[in-house]
Formats: structure tokens, C-alpha cells, sequence
């Protein structure tokens, strides 16, 4: 090789190296100034048991913290966990938006290490990004890629990146290299489907949500996600367990609205029906009555006579998930046609399960 040549390919070499060296400086120094800013997030059920872990990354000194909703959609109660092993209970959240799947959840702290919200439209496909998470609850994993593309996805906008990510990492930060957050990771397309297939939420979505969160914190609980503008059902239609029969269920903020639709048309037509109203009270569960109006016959003078009656009895459901509705009604161990009264009740547990 000749000297030009060997001097030209040594040059190239020291600049393709130091450029490597100077990247990893950058990672090195991105995770030292935003790690301690990134939770682990521990959701526990109603027993206190835990269910779920996710990330987090704190946006202000008095403990503002963005997240996935469905981090913390089923969650009755919550921590999250920063790097010095400090444990700060969520004392409830401050604003949401399920379609978006972003939550902003409120932890009780201050003078808090936080995080900048970046320009995520600033963002260009190639440019160096750094994920930082707890992937399956081991709390600061920290990963790098480059931002593949933007895509628009069921009338959604994503970031995609080749930021390696696993469960656990939803909520999580994807940072620039000027330490800005330029998106919340969401989900990730399994391995065996495609590699580096990754993406997040573009940070103008959490812009806007923090600008319209209340300063009021809102209690964290399974059926968080039911308050205004929102529902934790996504199955409309159930069926029951045990008795067979159809219904369909609506979540409307903290009241539930069921209605029978496996009664005979003949019943319908006439103005039958079964419905119930319910109103989430102080434990949780939804409470109110079960309204109806169905034909009944008896015998009058060796004649079929039918009446119709409308009642009202007590009805709750006690566990509302997207997989399982349980709750509990009254049962008629006799009924009085003419009184158009029970002759005695008793409680009726049921499970409704999708149809």
C-alpha cells in the first residue's frame, strides 16, 4: 500500500473511532443527567398484591410523573420507585387520555430530579436516540437506536426506533441527545414477527396533556380509567355463567348501564325489559336497581290473566374488568302475580363473561 493510501485509510479509521467513541460519551452522559428522573412504577390490585410494573419519568420538581394508561389503568393503588431506592406512593392522577395511552399520575415529593419535554416534530429519522426503562422490573435498562420513521397507525401518530424495548418499558422516556424527551415508549411488535420494531408516543401529545391537567389529583383505583371520557370496557356485549342469558353493558364516567337482550320478542315488543342504572360509590363497586317490567300470568275464574309489573330491586356489580363482570342481584323465591310483589327474596350472585 502506498504511503497517500495508508494515510488516507488510517485518517478514516481515527475519524470513523473517534466518532464511535464520542457517540457512547454522549449515551454515557445522556443517562447520567436523565436516569434519576425515570421510575419504576409498581401497581398493586385491591389486596394490596402486585399485579403489574411499568416506567415512568417525573416532568416537575413536585412530583408530576408521565406514564402509559394502561400502566395504570386496572391499578387500585401504586409507587413508583426512583434509581436511589426511595419509594414514593401515587397519590392519584392528574390527567389521562386512553386513546393516546398516556397518564399523568402525581407521586408526593419535592426539589425531584425531572425531565424536558422536547420538540418531538423536531425529530428526524436517522437522528440518535436513547430509551431508558425498567424491562421486566430491572429498574434503569438503559438502550440506544436511531428514530427508523414516523407512521400513522389506526389514525395514530408513532415514532418508530430501533431502541430495544421489553415489557416494562411502557412509559418510559426516548431522549435525544440534548437529554429532551421526544417521546413516551408504548409497545414494542414481537420478535418473532420483526426485530428493532419499536414505538412512542411523539411528545406533543404529553405537551398537550400537561397543559390540560387539573391540579386536582383524582384517586387511583381499577376503575380509574371510567372517569370523564373514558372506559375500561372495551366489550359491550356479556353473557352470563350461569344463566345463559345476553346483556349488554355500558360504562359511562362512574355509572354502568346494563340491559337484558335475551328477552323474547314477544315480551320486548310490548315495552318489556330488564335494565339496570349503577353508580360507583366510596368502595368501589357500583350500586343502584335493577329495573323491570315483565308480563305475568295468573289464573282468574278458570281464566289466564296477564299483568304486567314493573319493579325495582338492588342490584351492584363488584368487579368490572375487561374479561370478567361479577356482581350480585336479588332472586324471587316466589312471586305474586296479582300483588305484583315477591314472596320472598334472596341474593343472586352472577358472572358475565364477553360474549
Amino acid at each position: 500500500m502506498r504511503p497517500l493510501q495508508f494515510s488516507v485509510v488510517l485518517g478514516s479509521l481515527c475519524f470513523l473511532l473517534s466518532s464511535y467513541v464520542v457517540g457512547q460519551q454522549d449515551v454515557a452522559e445522556i443517562v447520567k443527567r436523565s436516569s434519576d428522573a425515570v421510575v419504576l412504577i409498581v401497581i398493586s390490585d385491591s389486596s394490596g398484591q402486585e399485579t403489574a410494573l411499568g416506567s415512568g419519568f417525573i416532568v416537575s420538581a413536585d412530583g408530576e410523573v408521565v406514564t402509559n394508561y394502561h400502566v395504570i389503568k386496572d391499578a387500585h393503588s401504586a409507587v413508583a420507585k426512583l434509581s436511589n431506592g426511595a419509594f414514593l406512593p401515587v397519590s392519584g392522577i392528574l390527567a389521562f387520555d386512553s386513546d393516546k395511552d398516556l397518564a399523568i399520575i402525581k407521586v408526593n415529593g419535592k426539589n425531584l430530579p425531572f425531565l424536558s419535554i422536547g420538540a418531538g416534530d423536531k425529530v428526524r429519522p436517522g437522528d440518535h436516540v436513547v430509551a431508558i426503562g425498567s424491562p421486566l422490573g430491572l429498574e434503569g435498562t438503559v438502550s440506544d437506536g436511531i428514530v427508523s420513521a414516523f407512521r400513522e397507525i389506526a389514525d395514530k401518530k408513532w415514532i418508530q426506533t430501533t431502541a430495544p424495548v421489553s415489557h416494562g418499558n411502557s412509559g418510559g422516556p426516548l431522549l435525544d441527545m440534548k437529554n429532551k424527551v421526544i417521546g413516551v415508549i408504548t409497545w414494542g411488535v414481537n420478535l418473532e414477527l420483526g426485530q428493532n420494531l419499536n414505538f412512542a408516543v411523539p411528545s406533543d401529545e404529553v405537551a398537550s396533556l400537561l397543559v390540560s391537567a387539573q391540579k386536582q389529583v383524582k384517586p387511583l383505583d381499577s376503575v380509574l380509567a371510567s372517569s370523564e371520557g373514558g372506559s375500561v370496557l372495551k366489550v359491550s356485549h356479556w353473557t352470563s355463567m350461569t344463566g345463559g342469558r345476553d346483556f349488554d353493558v355500558r360504562q359511562d364516567g362512574d355509572y354502568v348501564y346494563t340491559e337484558c337482550v335475551s328477552l323474547p320478542v314477544e315480551v320486548t315488543s310490548h315495552g318489556g325489559f330488564a335494565r339496570s342504572e349503577l353508580k360507583k360509590t366510596a368502595d368501589g363497586k357500583w350500586r343502584g336497581k335493577l329495573h323491570i317490567n315483565m308480563p305475568c300470568t295468573y289464573q282468574k275464574y278458570g281464566q289466564n290473566v296477564t299483568k304486567w309489573c314493573p319493579r325495582e330491586d338492588d342490584y351492584e356489580i363488584d368487579l368490572l374488568s375487561e374479561k370478567r363482570i361479577e356482581g350480585v342481584g336479588l332472586k324471587w323465591k316466589k312471586f305474586d302475580c296479582k300483588k305484583c310483589e315477591p314472596a320472598g327474596t334472596e341474593p343472586y350472585p352472577f358472572v358475565w363473561i364477553p360474549k
